[in-house]
């Protein structure tokens, strides 16, 4: 999608924190109000978990998703010109100390974030800020099926300072990584492969494993972390204390040891989306049937 990348780029020169930037997002979240995608998906994710809500309520829901989402494209895109404009976008950050002290010490630590807010900003201010520390943010990555798209976020994420891991790289070789003081960023909220199904916002679902590989191999600190939208260009970035995760001599069996942890961080996540449901990407396909 070669034309694709071209209409975004051109997107990147006009988007900015101004009146540009409102231009921008109309357009977007004019497209997708008309295009609905995966918008049956969405009114059908809500309905399972707020049943009792009203099917107004989860289609006011699904427009202040497409809104999240197109302020998302816009703000990602006007980054792009200077990437150290996600600390003035960021107005605000909780508890950084819990992972500042970490690489002072030269610690470890999973990051544990998903696709909420604007997800992208996040992971830019999280890198910046571990540069600014003396360390490099490493996010693991999964493929895009189309490789020109793929290639460019690759592109604007290593502008920004993450530093890339494929989602296939070897899991001992980020274990080794995280022992050795690296801190490892995942959106850790898509469906898995069947293997471990546990709840998820209180209804069964399959979930990835490997985060909760690396933090029971590792013993590393799992902190959990997200980006809230108070308005277009201005966010509020929280940190949470380390996840309390069952450790060995509390739990010898290795399987139900994974499925406890990834539970816990599945737990974690649903705190950021009830608190603020119209923030979450709903557009997953998280509960298979």
């Amino acid at each position: 999608m070669k034309a694709a990348v071209t209409a975004i780029k051109l997107f990147e020169k006009f988007a900015n924190d101004g009146f540009r930037g409102k231009i921008t997002e109309k357009f977007f979240s004019g497209l997708l109000k008309i295009i609905k995608p995966r918008g049956k998906l969405v009114l059908e994710n809500l309905a399972r978990v707020y049943p009792e809500s009203s099917e107004q309520w989860r289609k006011n829901i699904r427009s202040q998703v497409y809104e999240n989402i197109a302020w998302t494209l816009t703000e990602t895109l006007a980054l792009q010109r200077d990437h150290s404009q996600a600390f003035q976008w960021v107005k605000s950050v909780k508890n950084v100390e819990i992972v500042n002290d970490l690489m002072a010490k030269n610690q470890g630590a999973l990051l544990l974030t998903s696709h909420f807010g604007n997800w992208e900003l996040a992971g830019s201010w999280a890198a910046q800020n571990a540069i600014k520390h003396g360390h490099e943010l490493h996010v693991i990555f999964q493929e895009m099926h189309d490789e020109d798209i793929n290639n460019y976020v690759l592109e604007t994420r290593t502008r920004s300072g993450m530093a890339m891991i494929d989602k296939n790289f070897s899991v001992m070789k980020i274990v080794h990584m995280i022992k050795k003081g690296a801190h490892i960023a995942l959106l850790n909220d898509v469906s898995g492969n069947g293997r471990v199904k546990v709840p998820f916002m209180g209804i069964e679902a399959t979930n990835m494993p490997g985060a909760a590989l690396m933090a029971m191999l590792s013993g590393c600190p799992v902190i959990p972390a997200c980006l809230y939208r108070n308005a277009p260009f201005e966010h509020e970035l929280e940190f949470f204390e380390p996840l309390k995760l069952p450790a060995e001599n509390e739990i010898s069996d290795r399987e139900e040891r994974l499925r406890l942890i990834i539970l816990e961080m599945n737990k974690a996540i649903e705190k950021f989306v009830r608190k603020r449901p119209e923030l979450w990407f709903w557009l997953h396909k998280r509960w298979r049937k």
